[in-house]
């Protein structure tokens, strides 16, 4: 397993190391700025850089070894200089996770390392992968795999779906659309057979992927995956205006518009406005309508005597 982190680590460090360089690397470069490849003969080291790149290669990444020289086809694989999209923050951040202890080694067996890179391409092309965040430690990396695979091959798939811990798992059959990730959690997307529409599964609760044999047509989204988990998963809308003293309630006004002490919220999430509200507290001088303000003052009780 330390053999397989330790891999990981130094073949994802190569690849941000060589889009961060303006050119081409050689061996020596390398040993001296990226972990792994230091504490080496430079004969073993560029063998080792040349097996590195060869693995790259194989997953999907576009690196390239040639007489001592090392370099990634930025045209190819390369994140904007400044205006990064949502999916691409959170693949910076799936590279950073990489880094860290746990779950490493399976899920660079699984083509995870490949995933990551697909997801950074500079392109708006969709991938079966759009982005997948803090789940990654929690899924098992053979449903993940074969998840993806059926969508970017667009192959019927079926699989075991639990919705609740306790409860016993429903048989499910899918045309795969992709993965895709909202507030740390993975969710795959895809068309219910049985149901006739959209669904939304959290991939933690998927298991026993198997492809399935069919005769008609796949079914195609018809819009955007992010879009179909955010709809999916959204809860109840509000409105509301609260009126909080100076200097507090960033996170409410970025939800909303300010003006002065008097904060208006238009369509968000009524759970979040309700907990977001009662974080501040003492801060809140009134909270309009009469709905949102009974259920602030329940949450603040409820807290109250929890001993929070």
């Amino acid at each position: 397993m330390a053999n397989d982190n330790d891999m990981v680590v130094r073949q994802v460090g190569l690849t941000f190391a060589l889009l961060a360089s303006p050119g081409k690397r050689d061996v020596a470069w390398v040993q001296a700025h990226v972990d792994g490849y230091g504490g080496r003969t430079r004969d073993a080291a560029a063998h080792l850089l040349d097996r590195d790149v060869r693995d790259l290669r194989r997953l999907g990444v576009p690196a390239r070894y040639v007489d001592g020289e090392v370099w990634v086809n930025k045209d190819l694989y390369e994140l904007p200089p400044v205006d990064l999209t949502p999916e691409e923050a959170s693949v910076v951040g799936l590279a950073a996770d990489l880094s860290k202890p746990g779950s490493l080694g399976e899920f660079a067996r699984s083509g995870w390392t490949k995933l990551a890179a697909s997801g950074a391409t500079r392109g708006n092309e969709s991938t079966a992968l759009s982005s997948v965040s803090n789940d990654i430690f929690q899924l098992r990396p053979e449903t993940l795999r074969d998840i993806v695979a059926c969508a970017e091959a667009k192959q019927r798939m079926s699989f075991d779906f639990v919705r609740a811990p306790g409860k016993e798992p429903e048989r499910r059959e899918v045309d795969p659309w992709g993965v895709v990730s909202l507030n740390n959690r993975a969710y795959f997307v895809g068309y219910d057979i049985d149901r006739g529409a959209e669904r939304v599964f959290r991939v933690k609760k998927i298991s026993r992927v198997k492809k399935v044999k069919h005769a008609d047509a796949f079914h195609e989204p018809t819009r955007p995956l992010q879009q179909i988990v955010e709809e999916s998963l959204r809860g109840e809308t509000v409105d509301a205006t609260v009126r909080v003293t100076v200097g507090v309630g960033d996170e409410l006004a970025a939800r909303g518009t300010r003006d002065g002490e008097t904060i208006t919220l238009t369509g968000v999430d009524r759970d979040w406005a309700v907990r977001a509200i009662a974080a501040l507290a003492g801060n809140v001088v009134s909270v309009e309508p009469d709905g949102v303000r009974d259920d602030v003052v329940k949450l603040l009780r409820a807290a109250a005597e929890r001993g929070e």
